[in-house]
Formats: structure tokens, sequence, C-alpha cells
């Protein structure tokens, strides 16, 4: 049975939902992974073993938080990180469904050990090919503004291995320095709530870049993400095939985002195109499942809310942001 590391040099969230599947190999890599401290899972509600997977786990430098209802990702994050209290200053938050290979904490930790303006890094998160790249950190679309993955889909190439400046760490395997954190947190933590998942990733680390810090793409560091992890089997936008609440969240987080973090300016010469693209996409959802108008109808008093809380935020030009 092992214990903590008197060396540890990053703390791990683990934030699970019905995954027992995933969780051998994504605890099992972690287990040897250098310089490790403690290991917070956050259970949300699962009915598929995943809390026995995790109690059975013989390293007591894991810890499972079962929680009675499912608090989403960003809810989740932020338990497992209150749980974690003071430790290392570098924490990564992990999908379970994300093996990392020995070193690519301890080289994260090592990255971050520099300090302000650098809030986090995104290491490398590769398929299961072990060839094809799942993201390098996020980015925005030119044109869009969607939410883009550096390297998605695509084989490693100079540019991709290159260090760099991203918006954001994919939120599948993201390393965050705690001071960071605190300093954009909300009282309920860093990450947010009212998202629940998907968008909340791109939000924190564009948060963190207006109060001016920075986020790295950090290629030496890798892990193996499978991607799709509770989607339906088919083909097509990965959105389309999960449950239609988690397609809402999809929508309207995305519009959260935006009235959040887009200054005056850029929202008003960027507005035709944004409706008429979101129109277009959210119209061909609802054609497809008429179910999701009424999870996008509850939903949407969260959009309310942000507009309603846009003034006074520090924002930076769309020019000012790596691309």
């Amino acid at each position: 049975m092992n214990g903590p590391s008197p060396a540890a040099a990053v703390d791990a969230v683990v934030v699970s939902y019905n995954s027992s599947l995933d969780l051998p190999a994504c605890l099992a890599a972690l287990a040897v992974a250098d310089r490790l401290g403690r290991v917070v899972v956050v259970d949300n509600a699962s009915t598929d073993g995943s809390r026995e997977v995790v109690a059975a786990f013989n390293d007591r430098r894991f810890e499972l938080i079962a929680l009675p209802v499912n608090t989403g990702f960003a809810g989740g994050c932020n338990r497992g990180l209150a749980a974690l209290g003071d430790g290392p200053e570098a924490v990564a938050f992990l999908n379970p469904d994300v093996r990392v290979s020995p070193d690519c904490l301890s080289l994260a930790a090592a990255a971050l050990a520099v300090g302000d303006p650098l809030a986090g890094v995104a290491p490398r998160l590769m398929r299961g090919d072990g060839v094809t790249v799942d993201s390098i950190g996020q980015v925005l679309a030119p044109l869009t503004l969607e939410v883009r993955d550096r390297g998605y889909g695509e084989t490693v190439s100079p540019e991709l291995l290159r260090r760099r400046p991203v918006l954001a760490a994919c939120g599948a395997l993201a390393v965050y320095r705690r001071p960071a954190l605190a300093a954009v947190a909300a009282p309920t933590g860093p990450w947010a709530e009212p998202f629940f998942c998907f968008w909340e990733d791109l939000e924190l680390g564009w948060r963190l870049t207006n109060a001016g810090y920075r986020v790295d793409a950090l290629p030496e560091a890798v892990a193996v993400h499978r991607r799709g992890a509770g989607a339906a089997a088919g083909r097509g936008p990965l959105r389309w095939r999960r449950p239609v609440e988690l397609e809402a969240c999809v929508v309207t987080n995305r519009w959260m985002t935006l009235i959040r973090h887009l200054g005056a300016l850029d929202l008003g010469l960027r507005l035709p195109l944004l409706l008429a693209w979101d129109a277009a996409l959210t119209t061909l959802g609802v054609v497809r499942r008429p179910a999701l108008a009424a999870a996008l109808a509850r939903r949407w008093p969260l959009v309310v809310d942000e507009w309603r809380a846009r003034r006074g935020r520090p924002r930076r030009r769309l020019d000012d942001l790596p691309w």
C-alpha cells in the first residue's frame, strides 16, 4: 500500500459519473505517476459500481467523495479541490477516460513552478491509437468562436510540438496553479458550476486570461484520452449522440461564455454571424430531437442571468487572445 510522497509536486481531482469501465486504467496510471500527492475521486451519484472501483483501490493517496446528486464536471472539480485543501501548488483535473504517462503530471508541475503569470498548462492528449492527437490546448475558431482543440484528429507535427500560449486546457486533463485559481474563483470555487459540463474548461481559461494570467500548451506532457465516453455509438457530432440535456448545455454554455467574456465591441461586430450560426445548429438539433427544445428552455434562464451580470468584468479584445 502506497502513502503520500514527501516530494509530491501535484495533487489530482478525478470527476466520475458511471465510469466504472474507465476508472481502473485511469487510477492505475495515476498510481505510478511521478511525484503524485493526493488524488480525490469525486463521484457524481453513479449507479454502475464506480464507487466500488475507487473504494477497492489499494492506495492510501486515493480518496473517494460520493456525492448524492450529479453536480456535473464543474461541480465535481470544485468539490474535489475543496477536499484537497492545502497541498502542492499544482492541481490536475481529469476525466476518468484519461490515462497519464508516468512523467505527465511532474512535467506539468515543473512548468508551473515559474509562477505568475502562468496559471495552467494543457498537456498533449492523444487518442488510444497513439498516433492521433486529441487536444493540445483550446482556442477559439476564428469565425464562429466555437471551441477548437488544437490538433484534433491530426497527427503530431512540429508546430503542435511547440510550447505556446493557448486560451485554455481541455477539461479532460487540465493542470492549474492553486493561487491562480483562487484569484478568479467564485464562492463555490474556480469552475463555473452553472455550466454543469461542456465549455466550463474554455470559460475558466478565458477568465484567467482576462485576469492577466496565461495558459500554455505543454506537448511534452502526454496522456491518452478516450474522447466520447458517455456518448452513444454512431456517426455525426458527439453533441448529437449525447442526452438532450447535455446538448442543451453545449448550446447554452457557449452563449454564457461569450456573454461573460466578449467585450461590447467584439460582441456587436460578431453578433449577426454568431446568431445565424447558432440558430442553424440549434434548429437542426431540435428537428433531429424535438425534446432538445424543452431542455434548452429549462437552461435559458442561466443565459439571461449571465447577461444581467455582464457589467464590470475585465475583458480583453479578441485580437489579444491566443489563437
